[in-house]
This record gives structure tokens, sequence and C-alpha cells, in this order.
């Protein structure tokens, strides 16, 4: 019997142990863990914002970057349709100055063939032959 008491002894005071090492247990949960978790959840909250912060600046960015390239790209384009029509200009002048070359060109030759013929109808100096 003596034995038994010494087991139950044991027993409850492992008993004890065990509570107490849960109560202890419990203790650090909520005197540790439960703030640590806490400001946890609070660090992720202003993350979180900062992040939505970012992405909304990111947006407003690339909305700008997109508004500045279109921007450019419409002047741009409107510059290459004035050097377009440039070019159109440019090439009817040239057109104009290619009909001027061939007119130039006949006129050249009839006064050719004028100067031959006059050349032909004067008389030839006999002692030149």
């Amino acid at each position: 019997m003596e034995m038994l008491k010494e087991y139950s002894g044991v027993v409850t005071a492992l008993v004890t142990v065990v509570a107490a090492l849960g109560a202890l247990g419990l203790w650090a949960i909520n005197a540790q863990v439960t703030p640590e978790i806490s400001r946890l959840e609070a660090r992720i909250d202003v993350h979180e914002t900062l992040l939505r912060r970012i992405d909304r600046k990111l947006d407003a960015s690339v909305k700008d970057a997109k508004e500045r390239f279109d921007r450019f790209e419409r002047t741009m384009d409107a510059r290459f349709e004035r050097i377009d029509a440039r070019f159109e200009s440019i090439d009817a002048r040239f057109e104009s100055i290619d009909a001027r070359f061939e007119r130039f060109d006949g006129e050249i030759k009839t006064i050719r063939n004028d100067i031959k013929t006059i050349l032909l109808r004067l008389p030839q100096n006999v002692e030149a032959g």
C-alpha cells in the first residue's frame, strides 16, 4: 500500500507539472505570441497599404507614359504627313523640271537643225574646199 501512496504521489506531481506547463503555455501564448501576431498583422496591413500606394503610383506613371507616347506618336505622324506632302511637291517639281529639260532638249535640237539648215544654205567658199 505504501507503494500505491508513492505511485499516487508521483502521478499527482506529474499531473501538477503537466497542468503547470499547460498554464505556462497558455500564459506564453497570451503574453508573448498573441501580441507578436498582432504586431505582425499590423505590419502586414502597413505593407499592404504601401503596396496599394505603389500600385496606384505605378498605374499613374504607366498611364502618363502611355499618354506621352501617344502624343509623341501623333506628333511624329503629323510630321511625317507634312514631310510626305513636301516630298510629293518636290516630286511634282522634278516632273516639271524634267518636262522643261525635255522642252529645252527639243528646242536645242530644233536650233541645231536650223543651224545645219542655215549652214547648208550658205554659199560655200570655193577656196575652202
